[in-house]
């Protein structure tokens, strides 16, 4: 039995497994491999005639597997189950040439197939139960920031922008008397500044912006509009701006 699709290292559970026969290689003959995820006795469901005929309807220490049917069917051909298989996500699982007429080598061959099938489930499965459990990814992550990292692959434009929201809540803060609101806003402030030049003047502008008053919202939107400025590289609005900062700050 050789693994045509899947990974005899982690086999999926399910899986198609086809038969040629030597004396007609186009011929193809499949049955279907099932361990279920629930131990169950199969002879409990059918009759015992039939019951009598399934390969390893119990393998002691490992799953039950169950070929469906019990016998291979004639099927189109190998290119169709390889397509099937592929839709399902089953494994594809080549048993090698085999005379379909003599029934009780056929029989046998399947067995031997569901068994090792079987086996190579249980290992896989073993392992997986016997691996450390993951950790958590709040802790794989330990102190990962992912708006840190944001910031830094930020362009300088969507750094204002960024700026700007962060302004307009730090003065709706500071005229309403929210305290709280208005150190959270600052610190945000804070974070985006230092990762802009300090030709973006932003500790000025935060210091403004902490004050209450018309004067200081006036100034406030001037600063914001002075950085808008600068990220696009407009110099002369950088200068005309500066100008108009110092005569509505009174210098």
């Amino acid at each position: 039995m050789q693994f045509e699709l899947g990974d005899p290292s982690a086999p999926r559970g399910h899986a198609l497994l086809y038969f040629r026969d030597p004396s007609d290689p186009v011929r193809v003959w499949a049955t279907y491999l099932v361990v279920p995820p629930i131990l169950m006795d199969m002879s409990k469901f059918i009759p015992p005639v039939l019951a009598a005929q399934l390969p390893s309807g119990a393998l002691p220490g490992f799953p039950n597997v169950y070929p469906l049917p019990p016998f291979p069917e004639a099927v189109e051909s190998q290119e169709y189950l390889r397509r099937l298989a592929q839709q399902r996500g089953d494994d594809l699982l080549d048993g090698g040439a085999l005379p379909t007429s003599d029934l009780h080598r056929l029989m046998l061959a399947v067995s031997e197939a569901s068994e090792r099938y079987a086996t190579l489930y249980a290992e896989a499965k073993a392992r997986l139960e016997a691996a450390p459990e993951p950790e958590p990814a709040r802790e794989l992550a330990g102190d990962l920031d992912v708006d840190e990292i944001l910031l830094e692959v930020m362009t300088p434009t969507e750094k204002v922008e960024r700026l700007a929201r962060a302004l307009g809540t730090l003065r709706y803060a500071v005229e309403g008397g929210d305290v709280a609101l208005a150190r959270e806003t600052a610190a945000e402030i804070e974070r985006v500044g230092r990762r802009l030049d300090a030709e973006y003047r932003v500790d000025e502008l935060l210091r403004i912006a902490r004050e209450p008053g018309q004067r200081a919202t006036q100034l406030s939107a001037l600063y914001v509009e002075r950085c808008y400025k600068l990220a696009a590289g407009d110099q002369p609005g950088v200068a005309d701006l500066d100008r108009r900062i110092a005569e509505a700050s009174g210098a």
